[in-house]
């Protein structure tokens, strides 16, 4: 059976698995819209895709993930540093492979992100002075982990 949703469906932004609940409601200034398809069965780690909408100028901080990843812009612009992305555009990165930081146009940004795996698609991997860690930001803890650390990334790049 095949399923229809629009990004401008309110239920489109309630998609999500239930241990990401806490991510997906979580106020997070700047992110307007985050939701989670899985493609497959949680227990098998499957592809995911994620939905991000950012707000004006929002920026996304430098981070990796340990699976592959393609993003295509459906909505807005982004900054990616070496162009300006549009609707149709797509970035890839292999797993391990940091990018960022991302600033979305003047006009917002969306995103669809296809994860090879579900686990890739919310930890992350920030490098610090320190050595690169890990971050599961579906917890409170991880997501305040991961803004520690690239706050003291910032700070050690004179950026703060």
């Amino acid at each position: 059976m095949a399923s229809f949703l629009s990004m401008d469906d309110p239920q489109f932004w309630k998609q999500y698995p239930e241990e990401l609940k806490e991510l997906v409601e979580l106020p997070l200034e700047g992110v307007t819209g985050l939701a989670y398809f899985l493609l497959g069965d949680r227990k098998d780690n499957p592809p995911t895709v994620v939905t991000l909408r950012m707000g004006p100028n929002w920026t996304l901080p430098r981070h990796a993930h340990d699976c592959h990843r393609f993003e295509i812009v459906v909505q807005g612009t982004l900054d990616v540093g070496e162009r300006i992305l549009k609707p149709g555009d797509v970035m890839m990165t292999e797993p391990g492979v940091a990018y960022g930081p991302h600033i979305a146009g003047p006009e917002g940004c969306t995103t669809f992100e296809i994860f090879s795996t579900h686990r890739g698609s919310y930890v992350t991997l920030v490098d610090t002075p320190e050595g690169r860690i890990e971050c599961d930001v579906s917890t409170r803890e991880g997501m305040k982990k991961m803004e520690q650390a690239m706050l003291r990334d910032m700070e050690a790049k004179g950026q703060a």
